[in-house]
């Protein structure tokens, strides 16, 4: 009974634990960008302005959907806010015509098409989910 209970845990964790690697939620652009590197503060601003530069380069923000959990991952490591919280800055920055939102895409593979076919957007991935034609600027904790 004992060894069985220990096989199920092992079953388990050996499930769950390649799906933790997984989950990790990275920043990235297209493999062609002159863009290398990004710091936290830098992508926190582009978040919250939804454009700027980066390393002399201009660059815009894409999103992914709002019931998306990578984006609400993404936006609580990067940003500190919940999509609610979002959503609510956002409104107030277009009212007050101080900003415009990272423009959405549909989903994970929209992202990968938008970034690898221009250099200009930065965006996120689950890790998992990072084609050979982008590269990796930053992991998110």
């Amino acid at each position: 009974m004992m060894k069985k209970i220990i096989y199920q845990w092992i079953a388990a964790l050996i499930f769950i634990l390649p799906l933790q690697v997984l989950a990790d939620v990275v920043v990235v652009v297209a493999k062609g960008s002159p863009i290398t590197s990004l710091s936290e503060n830098q992508l926190r601003q582009l978040y919250l302005q939804g454009s700027g530069r980066i390393a002399g380069n201009s660059v815009k923000a894409l999103d992914l959907p709002e019931d998306s959990s990578t984006r609400k991952e993404f936006y609580l490591a990067a940003v500190g806010k919940t999509p609610a919280q979002m959503k609510s800055y956002w409104a107030r920055m277009i009212f007050t015509g101080r900003g415009a939102p990272p423009r959405m895409v549909s989903g994970d593979r929209a992202m990968q098409v938008m970034l690898e076919n221009n250099p200009e957007l930065v965006g996120y991935l689950p890790g998992n989910q990072v084609s050979s034609g982008l590269k990796v600027l930053y992991r998110l904790p």
